[in-house]
């Protein structure tokens, strides 16, 4: 099962649990979530590091700015890809 599909099966199901029982489901994940959160990878650091310098140095992007290069890269990337 993908996680997608995990996460439709408990939403799924969630509505027909009593109260008891969906509050020991609640108590379940916020324990287990405590548990796997991870630290940052180094390249993640590195990255968080370069975007805080960007923001100093006033290196930022528009909204609009920001929509056009994610379309462009994303009609790049769709060119690429064999139609069905």
């Amino acid at each position: 099962m993908t996680r997608t599909e995990t996460i439709a099966t408990i939403n799924a199901k969630l509505g027909s649990l009593d109260d008891e029982r969906l509050q020991a489901v609640a108590e379940i994940v916020d324990d287990v979530a405590e548990e796997v959160i991870r630290p940052l990878t180094a390249r993640e650091l590195t990255l968080l590091d370069q975007s805080k310098s960007d923001f100093e140095a006033g290196r930022t992007l528009t909204l609009a700015e920001a929509r056009a290069r994610t379309d462009a890269y994303l009609a790049e990337h769709r060119a690429l890809r064999p139609q069905a």
